[in-house]
């Protein structure tokens, strides 16, 4: 018989599979697809911590490179300026609470109230302080507020592949708002009309604000004691509770104002697949609503008590000092009417 011929093809026999795995092109993937099969001996030690180093720098090149170009970023930076613009105001708010609320309620008295109001002053009503500690933080609050929303209803559009501005309005991308932001939006046109009373009038008329106190405060609620006594009331149970809830979202109480209801959470995947929170949960989450709606009820009513209960019943004031308060009440423009 005939011998095979030599040059038929045969497969080399001392060829290593694992070197052809090897030369294969493979796109970095953050996620591991599975552990290596140890019994097949398709595991290498050098070659599994060269590919692991090489994931390492491609992602923290990637990284480097998509900094601050992506949305995701954007909201870290813009979370970070609405949360640290808080600080400012916070300052002012503990000093304007004693001043306007602790104090009064110690000294039963306006006219012994200014005298502690007065050593306060130069600290945030200067025109340098009072803008860097209040109107720059207040506006940087704000707009990041806004951004972040608009932000996130831009991507909401993208994910669901509307492109013009007509299939975004007929679709409802804009985040819905929680009772915390509610509060901090109603807040702004409450605000506003205390800056409007209280700083801006009296720059019109008298140039400053330097004879605005405690006593032109009382004077303007014994002129108007209806409109005042339900516009301060609104004005610091909201600006409390916004203060208030916000604070306990920082720390961590992420239920702050909104009571949770009992059961399956809404919007969460435990209330897609079934489950309901466990009990242990709810507990912690009834007495963080708890806490925080008790130091804002009772901070909202001891201000209260101390702005409408001793200021607000001191009565108008007297002489030259309560003529020029009338030329700022009826000169406070869009809302003068009123007042």
């Amino acid at each position: 018989m005939a011998s095979a011929p030599d040059s038929l093809p045969h497969k080399p026999e001392n060829i290593d599979t694992r070197s052809v795995i090897s030369m294969r092109e493979i796109d970095p993937s953050p996620v591991e697809d599975g552990f290596p099969d140890l019994e097949s001996s398709e595991y290498s030690p050098k070659l599994h911590a060269q590919s692991q180093e090489s994931l390492r720098v491609n992602t923290s090149a990637a990284s480097s490179v998509t900094l601050g170009l992506r949305g995701h970023s954007w909201d870290s930076w813009l979370t970070a300026f609405q949360r640290y613009s808080t600080y400012p105001p916070s300052l002012f708010l503990a000093l304007h609470f004693t001043n306007t609320s602790i104090l009064p309620l110690m000294t039963r008295s306006v006219s012994a109230s200014e005298n502690y109001l007065l050593l306060t002053r130069p600290f945030y009503q200067s025109p340098s302080l009072e803008h860097v500690v209040l109107t720059v933080p207040i506006l940087v609050h704000i707009l990041s507020g806004i951004a972040l929303r608009n932000i996130r209803s831009s991507r909401r559009a993208r994910l669901y592949g509307a492109e013009t501005r007509s299939q975004r309005s007929s679709l409802t991308f804009w985040p819905r708002m929680s009772l915390q932001a509610r509060l901090g939006y109603s807040l702004i046109p409450l605000l506003g009309v205390h800056v409007l009373v209280n700083r801006i009038a009296p720059v019109l008329v008298d140039g400053g604000s330097s004879g605005v106190g405690l006593g032109y405060v009382a004077h303007g609620i014994a002129r108007s004691p209806i409109f005042w006594n339900i516009y301060y009331l609104v004005f610091v149970a909201v600006g409390v509770w916004h203060f208030v809830g916000g604070w306990a979202s920082w720390m961590g109480w992420k239920v702050a104002t909104i009571r949770k209801q009992r059961g399956v959470k809404n919007g969460s995947l435990e209330g897609y697949l079934g489950y309901s929170e466990s009990e242990q949960r709810v507990r912690r989450q009834k007495r963080m609503w708890w806490a925080v709606n008790t130091i804002a009820a009772v901070g909202a009513s001891f201000w209260l008590a101390g702005a409408l209960g001793v200021i607000g019943r001191a009565g108008p004031g007297s002489g030259w000092e309560a003529s020029g308060w009338n030329d700022i009440y009826n000169q406070v423009p869009m809302i003068k009417a009123w007042l």
